[in-house]
């Protein structure tokens, strides 16, 4: 009790002398008081944090975790819109990039991947980025849920040398099923020509998962360049069927717009291949689908009308103008199968609209 009496007046006369001080105090204004925080926060993302990367550990960086410590949106919620901040905005450093894809990997967090779609070749800490991720996507005690994660970073990346890691992955995967989760992130790949052509010269293996998977990759791009490719190829293999059975091939692929002269090309040619390419065409949505129409109504072959047309009324898109195309077919074009095909649709939409699915009458 004698230690504790002094120690009470004098916090009792410091109190009394704040008190009397406060009048005298200004109230910090709020960029002090965030300043402070901030400092506090990027001290403690100093601390080195150990991370699991399933059968192994691996500590970040000290630092590497302010990016997300600090709550950096992925996304801009602003009134222009719902937009992805690009990686190279976020990030001031691999270790930080790395950090967050490395949490990211926990959850599978869609919202961190699109940040790392095709990054600009202007990212200056890009290349030991993807180096990190590289090593971690070969490593064998990486988990299967991560490496997936992480294969899939490097197939969105738009650059050859990570497809190569994929490519390279798959055909010495020790296990189908290390093969199939490199196959399944190759088929999400994304890039330029240089990338397509790449994909496209895996095409000529007899691995069948690594073939179907650059198959796939291709038939996403819709390119001028990914339309090529496939059609020489599914040539070169002679079936008919160009992969359509198993979703992917001409059949699947949307084509922009550059791409769509030539997928109008390969379906005049009539040939076995020709189906497939009618149903890339009518993917492209209105316009492909007049284009379909057009060639109907000039032609005079009405078997290879039927071919070309069957099951093609899965591929069609309810969209603003078909009511107007469709009226339009069946007050002028001649022929029995495009005329056929005009009531399909109209009665395929009629069917939706009244099952209430939410579909509005184009």
């Amino acid at each position: 009790m004698k230690k504790i009496l002094p120690v009470v007046v004098i916090a009792t006369i410091a109190g009394w002398w704040f008190l009397m001080r406060s009048p005298e105090q200004k109230t910090p204004d709020s960029s002090s008081t965030t300043q402070g925080s901030s400092t506090s926060q990027n001290s403690a993302a100093q601390k080195t944090e150990p991370i699991n990367l399933g059968g192994f550990e691996q500590r970040s960086p000290a630092g590497s975790s302010s990016a997300f410590d600090n709550q950096v949106p992925a996304r801009d919620d602003s009134e222009e819109g719902d937009q992805v901040r690009p990686a190279a905005d976020v990030y001031a450093s691999a270790d930080e990039a790395f950090a967050a894809v490395m949490k990211g990997s926990k959850d599978f967090d869609d919202s961190i991947l699109e940040q790392f779609t095709e990054p600009s070749p202007d990212c200056s800490w890009c290349p030991q980025f993807y180096t990190s991720v590289r090593e971690i996507v070969t490593n064998p005690g990486t988990s299967q849920d991560q490496k997936s994660y992480f294969a899939e970073v490097l197939a969105i990346s738009g650059r050859v040398e990570n497809i190569q890691t994929l490519v390279d992955s798959i055909k010495n995967a020790r296990s189908s099923s290390d093969a199939d989760v490199y196959a399944e992130a190759l088929e999400l790949s994304l890039g330029n020509n240089e990338v397509t052509q790449f994909l496209g010269d895996q095409l000529s293996t007899t691995n069948d998962t690594l073939r179907e998977s650059a198959v796939a990759a291709i038939t996403n791009q819709g390119s001028l360049e990914a339309v090529e490719i496939l059609s020489k190829h599914v040539q070169e293999r002679g079936d008919p069927d160009a992969y359509y059975s198993i979703g992917i091939g001409p059949g699947e692929l949307i084509p922009n717009e550059d791409a769509l002269p030539k997928v109008q090309e390969l379906v005049q040619k009539r040939d076995q291949y020709s189906p497939g390419w009618a149903k890339s065409m009518v993917n492209a949505g209105l316009p492909g689908l007049t284009m379909l129409f057009d060639q109907l109504d000039t032609s005079n072959n009405i078997e290879s009308d039927r071919a070309l047309v069957k099951d093609i009324i899965e591929h069609v898109n309810y969209e603003d103008g078909l009511t107007a195309l469709l009226d339009r077919v069946e007050s002028q074009n001649k022929n029995p199968v495009a005329l056929d095909l005009a009531q399909k649709i109209r009665q395929e939409f009629s069917e939706q609209e009244g099952a209430g699915d939410g579909v509005v009458e184009p």
